[in-house]
C-alpha cells in the first residue's frame, strides 16, 4: 500500500488557489508496490518507465497510468497486493486496488487521497447522473473534494477533511459541463479496460478462489 508520512495522511501539495478553467488531462492511476523507487533495477520498472506508464505523483509514491498498463504489470501488480494473503481468507482481507482518478489542469492537480481505492469511480460516476447546485462530496480518501453545477459549469473544491459549510468552500478547478463529462466518460472506459483484464488475467492465472479474488480487487 501507499507510503505515507508519519502521521498517516499523504504529503499535501500547496497548489495554488487560482480557479482553473483549461481542461488537461483527466485519468485514473493505480499505486502499484513493484514500480516503487527501491525497485528502479528492476526490469518491470524499466519497462514502466520506457511505455510511459509511470508517474511520479509526489516524493513518496509512484504510481501507473491505469490506460497504459500491460498484462505484466497487472499481474505483478495483483501478486504484490495479496502476496500472504491465503485464499479461504481473499473476502475477509483483499482490500479493492489502491488508485483513483487524477485531475490535472493549468498546474492544479485533484488525485486520490489516503484510503482511497479504484472502486471509488462509482463516486465519480454520480456527477454524470446527478446534477447538484449545492456542494456535494466526492470520496476520494481523506482528505475529499466537494462539487457543484453552476450554470454550464462543474466546479471542483480544494481538498477538506471535514464537512464544511457551502459558503465556507474554496472553488479549485472550473470546467465546461459538456467538456468534463466527456473526459470523464472516456477516463471511465479506460477503466473498464482494466477491470476487464484484471479478470482476464485472474480467470487465466495460477490463482485460487478465483471469482472472490476479482470481485475483492476492483468491481
Amino acid at each position: 500500500m501507499r507510503s505515507w508520512k508519519s502521521d498517516g495522511f499523504p504529503p499535501r501539495t500547496n497548489h495554488s488557489l487560482t480557479v482553473a478553467h483549461n481542461l488537461r488531462k483527466i485519468e485514473y492511476i493505480l499505486y502499484s508496490q513493484p514500480i516503487q523507487e527501491e525497485f528502479s533495477d528492476t526490469e518491470l520498472y524499466k519497462k514502466a518507465t520506457e511505455i510511459n506508464a509511470l508517474i511520479k505523483v509526489d516524493k513518496y509514491n509512484n504510481e501507473l497510468i491505469l490506460s497504459k498498463v500491460t498484462d505484466d504489470l497487472i499481474i505483478a501488480t495483483i501478486e504484490s497486493h495479496i502476496e500472504e494473503i491465503e485464499q479461504k481468507d481473499y473476502y475477509d482481507q483483499i482490500v479493492p486496488l489502491d488508485g483513483g482518478l487524477r485531475i490535472e489542469k493549468d498546474n492544479l492537480i485533484i488525485e486520490h487521497q489516503c484510503c482511497s481505492e479504484l472502486n471509488d469511480y462509482m463516486n465519480w460516476k454520480k456527477i454524470i447522473s446527478e446534477k447538484s447546485k449545492k456542494w456535494k462530496e466526492i470520496w476520494i480518501g481523506h482528505p475529499s473534494v466537494f462539487y457543484r453545477n453552476k450554470g454550464n459549469e462543474i466546479e471542483l473544491s480544494e481538498y477538506y477533511d471535514d464537512t464544511p459549510k457551502d459558503k465556507e468552500i474554496t472553488t479549485k478547478m472550473t470546467f465546461n459541463e459538456t467538456d468534463f463529462i466527456n473526459e470523464l466518460k472516456r477516463a471511465n472506459s479506460e477503466l473498464e479496460v482494466f477491470k476487464q483484464n484484471v479478470y482476464r488475467i485472474v480467470e487465466s492465472g495460477n490463482f485460487e478462489n478465483k471469482e472472490v479474488l476479482k470481485k475483492a480487487l476492483i468491481e
